[in-house]
């Protein structure tokens, strides 16, 4: 089918090509005789015998000769008139076919333009109709074929996207730079609501949901209770109109924009609970959160709550005709494309989770979050690199790149030196600051890519003490990538730099970030149902299912961790080991990061006894206690498992002390005999626990280190690959003679 459909634009293009030509021919040689006719009826023949005659006489100067003199002077001017008039026609002539030839190009111009757009329309449509009814591959490409075309009229869009069935606008929804018009508006949207009735359809919705769950989420039935006690008695509701006839109580409470806030956050905690998601579709949820949004499209938080609770729809594929028709994808893709990653990063989630074609079998739960690629890529991912944080920290907040107090005294401007020279001093004057500052970087930028390659820097953040096994790399050439854009890492601070950083540096990556909850103290108001899942091994479980339904352990796979979460890594391949590596997460384990991880404990989590009655210290901060045996069990089938599967350790240490709570006590949460796991490499960082994961550009120690093990593991997938290759047997007819 495809290589009928390149034979007929083939034709199509050397037929119009044969066209074009043709009938620019036949026009130009029309121009031609048109120009012809008109020289001759201008110019006549007479005029040229004048000519011929004039140059004939012989002038003789004598007087009796007078009269015949001024004969011919009378003569000649009116030749001199007529040919003067003769010029000018030509002229005009010359003038109109000047004019004629521009008026041809521009309309073989407009010829070939219009042909291109109609040839560029019927490819448009054949390719709609491929990405709808061909088979998977088939579609895949039709859809990034598609949003590649240009020169497309608005009705056009408008056309198509009347075309789309559900699985094509997923399919365009996750191609970059997709034209958003191939999106519909949603279906009402300029249908104007008032924010009560608005509220009183999610109060509805809210009601069914709680009933449709047989109230087993106390958490949706303790705040029906508290906002809505008056109008929530036994799962009954008054209308308000009886308030008038004295049936009903009017509503205690207030209903504006921040209880329509405090709903939208029961909402996205109720849809976190897997169980429970499905049942907002079902509730006609999609359409009420669109309501929702119009109201707050304008406020980021409620976005990023909104993106949320589509990403934990999505999970259920089913469900995509619904999305497709209350038209949250024109919405999602808008989302996607934002600079805050909190909302970019839940909405890609969503989209990804809906993609069938793409992602028939990988879904990214509420927990596991896609940091790239956030669209469909024609390569696929050679390594997983999975970053988890540590306790009270986030994907959107442990991972980001650190602020740095410039302490270093600047040079002086040479604008405010004092000269003696007083020309060279009012020349300086006449040109502003910011000249000097562009000219000295220009110059400083021309000379660095002169001599920059034989120049190596030392990295930002390099180790205070290492041990035997560690290597670097502690410097890096004038000219890497690190130097060139390091004022451009200074300018444009990242959010995420692995989302940032890595995908620059190394290619072939998927980048997956784990997201949990954590809490200091159990004084802190808990679900129900998320508080029995508080503890290492019940966490470990949890978050392992979800990976393997991420797909993790069909490719190698890279931990980074920070704090707790290097604890978590630990559990979730040391319970792989004994359940016998079912999912080959052990075996393509590759390398584990580790940023401060508490291998033996912190002394921060000792508590005395009063201590512990009064703070009440929760579960996570009880298993992190110095020397806990749990924790020293836990390190021992970890080493143990390391016998087993050769895996590259490396790790990192503080050495500084934190500042924490305002009265800015230090504390040093990880001590490096802590730190140290006893195997691989390990170093020792002049940070404390909260920055020790945050580089301060590119040219950090802590972020080379990384980015030399993911170059390495590359580097090393594609030798094997090299060697299978070779190795293969050749038949006998292929074998050079």
């Amino acid at each position: 089918m495809r290589v009928r459909t390149y034979k007929k634009c083939l034709y199509y293009l050397m037929s119009s090509g044969t066209c074009v030509v043709f009938i620019g021919g036949c026009w130009f040689l029309y121009q031609l005789r048109q120009t012809s006719q008109i020289l001759r009826s201008t110019v006549t023949t007479d005029v040229v015998n004048l000519e011929q005659a004039r140059k004939s006489y012989i002038y003789i100067d004598k007087p009796q000769y007078k009269d015949i003199f001024t004969f011919h002077k009378n003569e000649n001017q009116y030749v001199s008139e007529r040919q003067s008039e003769v010029n000018h026609d030509v002229t005009n002539v010359l003038i109109r076919f000047s004019y004629n030839l521009t008026n041809i190009v521009a309309i073989m111009v407009d010829i070939i333009t219009d042909r291109w757009k109609m040839l560029n329309q019927k490819l448009a449509y054949r390719l709609l109709n491929v990405a709808r009814f061909g088979d998977e591959h088939e579609r895949i490409r039709a859809a990034t074929a598609l949003c590649s075309l240009n020169d497309l009229e608005d009705w056009h869009y408008q056309n198509m996207a009347q075309m789309l069935d559900a699985r094509t606008a997923i399919a365009l929804a996750r191609t970059p730079n997709v034209d958003q018009r191939f999106f519909l508006k949603p279906p009402y949207f300029h249908m104007e609501y008032k924010l009560h009735d608005v509220i009183e359809k999610v109060h509805d919705m809210l009601l069914h949901l709680n009933s449709l769950c047989n109230k087993l989420h106390p958490c949706l039935t303790q705040f029906l209770h508290k906002k809505f006690g008056d109008l929530f008695r036994d799962g009954l509701m008054f209308e308000h109109d009886l308030t008038s006839m004295g049936l009903a109580i009017p509503p205690a409470i207030i209903w504006n924009e921040e209880l329509l806030q405090n709903c939208v956050q029961t909402i996205y905690h109720h849809s976190s609970l897997e169980q429970y998601s499905k049942d907002i579709v079902n509730a006609d949820g999609l359409q009420i959160l669109m309501l929702i949004y119009k109201i707050f499209s304008n406020n980021i938080d409620t976005c990023i709550i909104l993106a949320n609770i589509l990403s934990n729809i999505s999970l259920h594929t089913e469900y995509l005709d619904d999305f497709f028709r209350s038209g949250w994808f024109s919405i999602l893709v808008t989302w996607s494309k934002n600079k805050d990653i909190r909302l970019s990063v839940p909405a890609g989630c969503a989209l990804a989770n809906l993609d069938i074609d793409k992602n028939k079998h990988i879904k990214y739960h509420k927990h596991v979050y896609l940091l790239h690629p956030l669209h469909r890529t024609d390569t696929a991912s050679k390594l997983d690199v999975i970053f988890l944080h540590g306790l009270l920290g986030g994907v959107f907040i442990t991972w980001r790149q650190r602020d740095i107090k410039d302490d270093i005294s600047k040079c002086e401007d040479p604008i405010n030196i004092k000269r003696e020279n007083s020309q060279m001093s009012t020349l300086i004057s006449d040109y502003p600051q910011e000249f000097f500052k562009d000219l000295a970087y220009d110059l400083q930028t021309r000379a660095w890519k002169k001599l920059g390659r034989d120049y190596e820097v030392i990295l930002d953040d390099c180790p205070v003490n290492v041990n035997y096994q560690s290597t670097g790399p502690f410097t890096c050439k004038g000219d890497d990538a690190c130097m060139k854009d390091l004022e451009h890492d200074k300018m444009c601070r990242t959010q995420c730099w692995p989302m940032d950083w890595l995908p620059r540096d190394v290619p072939y990556l998927r980048i997956l970030g784990v997201n949990y909850d954590t809490n200091l103290s159990m004084w802190t108001p808990l679900c129900p149902i998320e508080s029995l899942k508080s503890t290492i091994s019940d966490r470990s479980s949890e978050y392992i299912s979800k990976l393997l339904i991420a797909d993790v352990g069909k490719r190698p796979i890279i931990w980074v961790c920070h704090s707790m979460g290097g604890l978590l890594v630990k559990k979730m391949l040391v319970e792989e080991w004994k359940s016998g590596d079912k999912h080959n997460i052990c075996k393509n384990t590759r390398g584990i990061v580790f940023y401060s991880t508490p291998h033996r404990g912190s002394h921060i989590a000792a508590l005395t006894q009063a201590t512990q009655m009064l703070i009440w210290p929760s579960i996570e901060v009880q298993e992190l206690r110095e020397e806990s045996p749990h924790l020293l069990g836990l390190h021992k089938d970890f080493i143990e498992m390391l016998n087993n599967y050769p895996i590259n350790i490396v790790s990192f240490s503080e050495t500084k002390s934190t500042l924490v709570t305002a009265l800015k006590f230090p504390f040093q949460f990880v001590t490096p005999n802590s730190a140290d796991p006893g195997v691989g490499e390990f170093f020792e960082i002049p940070q404390d626990h909260l920055t020790i994961c945050k580089p301060a550009n590119r040219r950090s120690f802590l972020y080379q280190k990384l980015l030399c093990l993911l170059r390495r593991q590359i580097e090393i997938r594609k030798e094997t690959k090299s060697s299978i290759f070779m190795n293969l047997t050749w038949p006998d007819r292929l074998l050079p003679k």
